[in-house]
């Protein structure tokens, strides 16, 4: 596997974070009090996912660019 193909995969990740992020998000707006702070975890958890996915993708991307 090349950093191109890799920076793909961690950028198809990233995606999939971000559409579960987005149902999270629409659950978290209708949910009770209780739920509402295990939403909220949750989503701070795959938020931070998420933005890891898209600085590796980034990362690997200038690696195969040559710029890193």
């Amino acid at each position: 596997m090349n950093y191109y193909e890799w920076s793909l995969e961690y950028s198809a990740d990233a995606d999939k974070m971000s559409r579960i992020l987005d149902k999270l998000k629409s659950q978290h707006k209708r949910a009770s009090k209780s739920e509402k702070k295990m939403l909220e975890a949750k989503i701070r958890e795959y938020r931070s996912c998420y933005r890891e996915c898209v600085e590796i993708a980034d990362t690997l991307m200038q690696r195969h660019k040559g710029a890193a």
